[in-house]
């Protein structure tokens, strides 16, 4: 199982267009065979970040994901959205264990 975590920074007068995007493109991906979870939110104390979690089943999963059509849709209609820094950093997990 792989776990991608990070964020995007919003140019704050772009707002509803990054949300829009997001709205649009996270059903598809939630959509793609291999995806566990993805979902994506508003840092609770930076407006400006919206951060994003994933979990896949393999990094098949993850690639056939990264190569897809609304993939190449989202990244074209968020990236004049950003108003700095996008990073996301892929964690391959062995196992897990449920705490709350």
């Amino acid at each position: 199982m792989f776990v991608v975590t990070g964020y995007l920074t919003i140019n704050p007068d772009l707002r509803a267009e990054a949300e829009a995007a997001i709205a649009a493109f996270v059903p598809a991906t939630r959509a793609e065979a291999g995806c566990i979870d993805y979902r994506m939110s508003t840092d609770v104390l930076d407006p400006t970040i919206i951060n994003g979690v994933e979990i896949w089943e393999d990094q098949a999963a993850i690639d056939a994901h990264m190569g897809s059509a609304h993939m190449a849709e989202f990244m074209g209609a968020i990236g004049s959205c950003l108003g700095g820094e996008a990073t996301f950093t892929s964690h391959e997990v062995s196992s897990s264990t449920k705490i709350i």
